[in-house]
């Protein structure tokens, strides 16, 4: 499912927005994505051009067809999602083989959790694992196949997904290498990427890696807030390196347009300097607005509303889990310089003229603007200058197309 706006940042369990999505087609309960970017579009309509059949990378045909969603939602502006022509559709609905036969997810809290019962939703098998024996007892009595250790989870898996804080990925590399399947992809759900391929080229160089970060915590957490629209029209970015398999990068973007979420490509350095401004930066300024509210004294803190409330809201994580997208981070040093220079100047205008109509107007202009963007539908080729120009340019994959001549890979991004 797909509407407007390109992926902005989200982190791996923090708290959410409380931005409205919309509600599934199907029926599914509407629910908020963390810091996703804005749903104000209007329902899309299928496209019919009749698409070029040129790829550099050659697939085999597949057997599910990509689940394409057209979402209404609110607002003014208009955005069209790149579909599938109906012959297009029915050419997928035909196709006769698997994506992945067996899914191994490690960790299942929230988005774990949310991934086991997207997965099994897409009709894959799939196999869960966690440290903690009460949130395995949970899982397993909702009825999925939890297993006693991570090496049994992982034992036979196409896909591994490491959805376990960051700081344990590196450890559990380290132990699962020695029992991945020859040919499995491992990826991940965290919000730092360059820290989790440094761990993979130093623990497991041979394995099959492919970053991944979900943009779609809510403020809730553990297995009991697992929800299988979760995903939905949510970035998800997915690195592409110059030395990635671009074959096994384009069977996880079709599981994750699967899961209804939006892949995004970009190298694991462009993404971490993304997030540093859109995860780490806004965390970093909640908690530090809760503290100057609080030292404001009583009357202040009886008297916060709206802006306190909604400013200081993602302050409510974790402090361990803030610690996880900001730490290790150099970007978000830079950030946190752009902000203090911004804030600086606010002040001197403000001391000189007695007022901040300057920021304010400048603000207020870039949020609106970020909210009445508009996108148009493309097609590109799964290539590494081209995906990297795709995601960097502000545009997601909305479909990948397989046929006897390749695959097409159909996506949104602002217009040039």
């Amino acid at each position: 499912a797909m509407t407007n706006g390109p992926p902005s940042g989200g982190c791996d369990r923090n708290p959410c927005s409380n931005t409205p999505r919309s509600p599934s087609m199907a029926g599914g309960k509407a629910s908020t994505c963390h810091d996703s970017p804005s749903r104000k579009a209007a329902t899309a309509k299928p496209r019919s051009a009749t698409y070029p059949t040129t790829s550099p990378v050659r697939m085999p045909p597949r057997t599910r067809c990509r689940s394409w969603h057209v979402w209404p939602t609110r607002g003014k502006a208009l955005v069209t999602r790149a579909l599938p022509s109906i012959s297009e559709f029915i050419q997928l609905w035909r196709a006769v083989t698997a994506n992945f036969e067996r899914v191994a997810v490690l960790g299942l809290g929230h988005i774990g959790g949310s991934l086991m019962h997207a997965i099994r939703h897409s009709g894959l098998d799939v196999v869960g694992y966690d440290v903690d024996v009460r949130t395995a007892a949970a899982a397993s009595a909702s009825g999925f196949p939890v297993t006693r250790t991570d090496a049994a989870a992982v034992r036979g898996a196409d896909l591994v997904i490491l959805a376990m804080p960051l700081p344990q990925v590196p450890d559990a590399v380290r132990s699962l290498a020695p029992h991945l399947k020859a040919g499995a992809l491992l990826t991940d759900v965290g919000t730092l990427k360059a820290p989790v391929h440094a761990a993979v080229r130093d623990s497991a160089p041979t394995a099959m890696f492919i970053g991944g970060h979900p943009l779609a915590g809510t403020e809730d957490s553990g297995w009991g807030a697992s929800d299988p629209l979760l995903f939905r029209d949510a970035p998800w970015t997915l690195t592409v390196e110059p030395d990635t398999d671009l074959r096994a990068w384009l069977r996880l973007a079709e599981l994750v347009c699967d899961l209804g979420a939006k892949p995004v490509p970009t190298t694991a350095a462009e993404q971490d300097d993304a997030v540093a401004r859109v995860i780490g930066l806004p965390h970093v300024l909640a908690e530090a607005l809760a503290l100057t509210g609080l030292a404001g004294g009583p009357l202040g803190l009886s008297l916060a509303a709206g802006s306190y409330l909604d400013g200081s809201r993602v302050a409510r994580t974790r402090p361990d889990l803030v610690a996880t997208f900001c730490d290790g981070n150099p970007p978000l040093v830079t950030a946190l310089d752009d902000v203090i220079a911004r804030l600086v100047a606010a002040r001197d205008e403000l001391a000189a003229s007695g007022s901040v109509l300057k920021l304010a107007v400048a603000g207020h202009d870039a949020r609106i603007n970020w909210e009445h963007r508009h996108f148009e539908p493309v097609e590109l080729r799964a290539a590494f200058d081209e995906l990297c120009a795709h995601g960097r340019g502000g545009g997601w994959i909305t479909a990948v197309l397989r046929d006897e001549n390749g695959v097409r890979l159909l996506g949104m991004r602002p217009p040039s």
